[in-house]
C-alpha cells in the first residue's frame, strides 16, 4: 500500500508542477531556445544564457514533446574534456 501510495503523491506532485505559472515560464524559454537551435544547444548553453539552474533545465526540457538529442558538444575545461548531449525539437506535426 505504501509504494502505491508514493506513486501516487509523486504523480500528483509532478502535475501540480506543470501547471505552476513559474514552471511554464521556464518550459516556454526553453521550448524557444530549442527551436531557435536546430543544430542543437546544451542545457549547459542553455544555463549559461537563461540563468535557470541545470536540474531546472533538464527537468524542464525533459517535459516538452518532441525534443531530440542531435548530437554532442565537447567541453573543454582544465579539470577535464566531457562530452554534453545537443538538444532540439523535431517537427512532432
Amino acid at each position: 500500500m505504501q509504494n502505491k501510495l508514493s506513486f501516487y503523491v509523486k504523480k500528483d506532485s509532478y502535475k501540480k508542477t506543470l501547471r505552476e505559472e513559474e514552471t511554464n515560464i521556464q518550459r516556454n524559454i526553453i521550448r524557444h531556445m530549442l527551436e531557435a537551435h536546430p543544430e542543437g544547444v546544451t542545457d549547459l548553453e542553455i544555463c549559461s544564457l537563461t540563468g535557470f539552474s541545470r536540474t531546472s533545465v533538464t527537468a524542464r526540457r525533459n517535459e516538452i514533446e518532441g525534443v531530440q538529442a542531435v548530437g554532442f558538444a565537447k567541453i573543454i575545461h582544465e579539470s577535464g574534456d566531457r562530452l554534453n548531449t545537443l538538444w532540439t525539437i523535431v517537427n512532432t506535426c
